[in-house]
């Protein structure tokens, strides 16, 4: 079985064929899916998606984009937190730092990444932390909050589509952090960033589409979907000089791990 940390279903290019998308997941072996909410319009949308009768179970996390952060000063965050206390709701997230696509300031960035850090201490839950082109500013203000934990074991987090370098990767593995990877990883372009998770143990990497983005090299061009995340794995295999039978089974146990998940299926 397959373990999708990663999908933003409720996306509107899923408004025709949600349910479908689901199906084809669980066919292809994907019978749990985190649906990323990233910003406040879309958290009564995942958290009632993950609420229905699924093909697979459906968990998810309630965040705060980096490119949403000049919002935040006209913002209530008590409706963050109430409604991150859903069962169902198992991370704070997607949050982080971009300073390659966001038009928010950095210092704005910084507060909102900083606060909802906050919230997630507050709420006990995992971070799933977005990360582009700001590795030192991400490094430092999780350091801020994560070092020296005693509960860092629980693992603190994920870092969502990992694309830094070995001492980003080593310094994020250090605070209790899973890598995220998805299909970038199949990139033929993506020499560089094969060689980093070759040196990275298969017991701190979870499977992730980003779906509808990134799709994996055979489907450049086309809407993502979790249903891909099978080629994913097996370049994951190839990296790792694994079977895709191990990778498949180690990274279910990391996810689960990561959401602090248990063995049960939700929907009975």
């Amino acid at each position: 079985m397959l373990f999708e940390t990663h999908a933003h279903l409720c996306d509107p290019q899923f408004d025709l064929d949600r349910g479908s998308a689901v199906a084809r997941a669980s066919e292809a072996g994907v019978k749990t899916i985190v649906e990323i909410a990233e910003s406040p319009e879309s958290w009564e949308k995942a958290k009632n998606f993950s609420g229905e009768k699924n093909d697979a179970d459906i968990f998810w996390a309630c965040g705060f984009h980096p490119h949403y952060a000049d919002r935040q000063s006209n913002f209530d965050f008590e409706t963050m937190k109430a409604l991150a206390r859903d069962e169902n709701c198992v991370a704070i997230g997607e949050i982080g730092l971009d300073y390659a696509k966001s038009e928010a300031s950095k210092e704005d960035q910084m507060a909102l990444f900083r606060k909802t850090l906050e919230v997630a201490g507050e709420l006990d839950k995992p971070v799933v932390i977005h990360c582009r082109d700001a590795q030192a500013d991400t490094l430092r203000i999780l350091r801020s909050f994560y070092s020296g934990l005693s509960r860092r074991e629980l693992c603190m987090g994920v870092i969502h589509c990992f694309s830094g370098d070995m001492n980003f990767a080593e310094g994020c593995l250090d605070l209790g952090f899973y890598l995220g990877v998805d299909g970038p990883l199949t990139y033929p372009s993506a020499k560089g960033l094969r060689e980093v998770i070759a040196n990275v143990p298969l017991e701190k990497i979870v499977l992730e589409t980003d779906c509808p983005y990134l799709p994996p090299q055979p489907f450049r061009g086309k809407r993502n979907e979790p249903s891909y995340i099978k080629w994913i794995a097996e370049k994951l295999s190839e990296v790792s000089g694994k079977r895709l039978e191990e990778t498949a089974l180690v990274t279910h146990a990391n996810a689960q791990r990561l959401f602090r998940i248990r063995n049960e299926i939700k929907h009975s």
